[in-house]
């Protein structure tokens, strides 16, 4: 199972790595009306209003616990320990401390919601205090967490580039550790917000309603303490690119409208979601799809197909999936990885999986597969890009002599705990006799490979069998 906790390492850093890029976008498409809403600029100069006192706000004495005026600490740690001393908050600023409108309307907002913090180990709301929602923007760092641009103009305006029309694009608390008991009334209150990342936080609550954000596109919820259904306010947002709820504590269902969404990763791995996975799996639109780790049962999906036009990386692993492995997995050509590790899928390898010229890893241990391990697939190793196939924990009775040999004794393709005569590290003889003898379910081997392999073609001796067993609804393996 080595194979799996990989796979678990790769996802997590896929995920690490989709953020930290959407955290550097200079320029984004939403969609034909939506262009180049970037989300955050860090280069321009440092603005510090320094006329006449403008945007600078009374704050506790460094020296005692007074509350009389004096500048804001530098340190945000140190606002955060005078906030013990139990003075009064500060004075709201005035309307002309702000840069425009829209930003005078947000600032009670954040501190709203600041009010309901329960947590924040790193002191980031010692930073929301003032005037300056957009100082990220200008190099500072004060509202850590929040960043600013200018939202796209009209169709046949242009955006202006001075400070009117500047406002919070994105939020990012990714790592903070925050506490709150609901994010409604706060996220759904920034009428241009783009995106929201707040993985590893302790967020719980209802997830917000987001479909009066016209801009929104990214929501990151991921490793917080939310729970229940499915939240039905994200089956609306037609809008989403990215969508990670993993490594929370939803439970039930998954409707089948998420996978209608415009998504390109969707992650909803680590919750409890349980029942089938949708048969409408396949108009997913995703290149990166994860549900492991959850307790889904029933077969995957045949329309798995349909993804064939952008699904890259799936993710099945560790769920209760059972039925036969569909031989449509082999029509999904641009695969790079397909992990269905830990699961209880049974009958025959397809052949159609040596279509899968992009695969990189393939994980298909610990379910109760059987028959023979075809080379069609063994020879991705040399004719594709497979690097990883773990198929120990199973019930294969032979392998490939060609192809599949030379990569067990390369240590590419583990076949341990099955059932080869003569390999060691076998499953018991009894036990795989009884197995052979009432297996759980008699899957159809289809003999067709639906690409253009020369010189693979399944032995003429075997085809009378493999169709009977087929149009019998029983037979197990057997193949090249």
């Amino acid at each position: 199972m080595a194979a799996a906790s990989g796979h678990n390492a790769r996802l997590l850093a896929l995920a690490l790595a989709l953020l930290l890029a959407a955290l550097h976008l200079h320029g984004v498409v939403c969609d034909p009306s939506h262009t180049h809403f970037a989300m955050v600029s860090r280069n321009a100069p440092s603005w510090r209003p320094d006329r006449g006192g403008q945007g600078k706000v009374s704050a506790p004495s460094l020296d005692t616990c007074g509350c009389g005026p004096a500048p804001p600490p530098a340190d945000p740690l140190k606002a955060a320990s005078l906030d013990k001393c139990g003075c009064p908050p500060a004075p709201a600023p005035s309307p002309e401390d702000f840069l425009n409108e829209n930003l005078q309307a947000l600032y009670p907002v954040i501190q709203a919601f600041k009010a309901t913090i329960t947590s924040d180990p790193r002191g980031v709301t010692a930073s929301w205090v003032g005037p300056n929602l957009c100082d990220s923007y200008f190099g500072g760092d004060m509202y850590k967490g929040f960043y600013c641009e200018h939202p796209p103009a009209p169709p046949g305006a242009t955006t202006p580039k001075d400070n009117t029309t500047l406002t919070i694009a994105s939020i990012d608390f990714n790592g903070y550790g925050l506490g709150a008991p609901s994010l409604a009334g706060f996220v759904d209150a920034f009428p241009d917000l783009a995106l929201f990342h707040a993985n590893s936080n302790n967020f719980s609550g209802e997830v917000p309603d987001l479909t009066g954000l016209p801009y929104f596109y990214e929501l990151d919820l991921s490793n917080n303490n939310f729970s229940g259904a499915f939240p039905a306010t994200v089956v609306p947002l037609g809008r989403l690119l990215f969508l990670d709820l993993r490594f929370n504590r939803f439970v039930g269902t998954v409707p089948p409208p998420v996978f209608d969404l415009t998504v390109v990763a969707l992650f909803l791995n680590n919750n409890g979601f349980y029942g089938n996975i949708p048969d409408n799996f396949g108009s997913t639109t995703a290149e990166y799809l994860v549900v492991a780790n959850n307790q889904f049962t029933g077969p995957i999906p045949r329309s798995i197909y349909n993804t064939s036009a952008n699904l890259s990386e799936v993710l099945f692993l560790n769920n209760h999936l059972s039925g036969c492995l569909p031989y449509e997995i082999g029509l999904v050509e641009g695969l790079t990885v397909f992990d269905a590790g830990g699961n209880d899928i049974t009958g025959p390898i397809p052949l159609s999986l040596g279509c899968l010229g992009l695969v990189e890893e393939l994980n298909l241990a610990g379910n109760q597969l059987y028959g023979h391990i075809p080379d069609v697939l063994c020879a991705l190793a040399k004719t594709g890009k497979l690097q990883n196939l773990s198929l120990s924990d199973n019930y294969f009775h032979s392998v490939g002599r060609r192809h599949c040999l030379e990569l067990v004794r390369s240590k590419v393709l583990d076949v341990r705990l099955n059932c080869i005569p003569n390999f060691p590290h076998q499953r018991p003889a009894l036990e795989c006799a009884r197995f052979y003898a009432d297996p759980p379910q008699h899957c159809p081997f289809v003999p067709h490979i639906p690409c253009d392999l020369p010189g693979f073609r399944p032995p003429a001796a075997a085809l009378p069998s493999a169709v009977a067993a087929e149009e019998g609804g029983g037979g197990g393996g057997g193949g090249n």
